[in-house]
């Protein structure tokens, strides 16, 4: 599985739209385990219009902090799941928070757009 982040200075940035870059960390879905990151731009710069080239990256997840309507929306028509509320971490520790179904215990108020269900088994936020 990819999840997509939007950063800034090495942290989730709260506000998607004004990310420095997507951060992209690939996971392997049995162990959730972090196998690769990597910081991406865009060539055509950061907007809501990036929706479609994360997807087009690879992203099943985005972890967010705060997202308006507009990219809610072309994220759920490129079939990626979206989850906001999530704090200004540093990147390690959100995907963390992620993968041991931590969010909630960093984060003030998580909201998902999407059931999620990998191998399986239902994440609980």
């Amino acid at each position: 599985m990819k999840i997509a982040i939007p950063t800034a200075d090495g942290k989730l940035c709260a506000h998607f739209g004004h990310c420095e870059s997507f951060t992209f960390a690939e996971i392997d879905e049995i162990t959730k385990e972090i196998k690769t990151i990597e910081e991406r731009i865009p060539e055509e710069g950061i907007s809501c219009q990036s929706a479609a080239w994360i997807a087009e990256q690879g992203a099943q997840i985005v972890l967010a902090g705060g997202m308006g309507g507009r990219p809610l929306q072309m994220f759920a028509n490129c079939g990626v799941n979206v989850i906001t509320g999530c704090s200004e971490e540093n990147i390690e520790i959100v995907l963390k928070a992620f993968l041991d179904q931590n969010l909630a215990k960093i984060s003030t108020s998580i909201q998902v757009s999407a059931v999620l269900n990998f191998s399986s088994r239902f994440f609980i936020l």
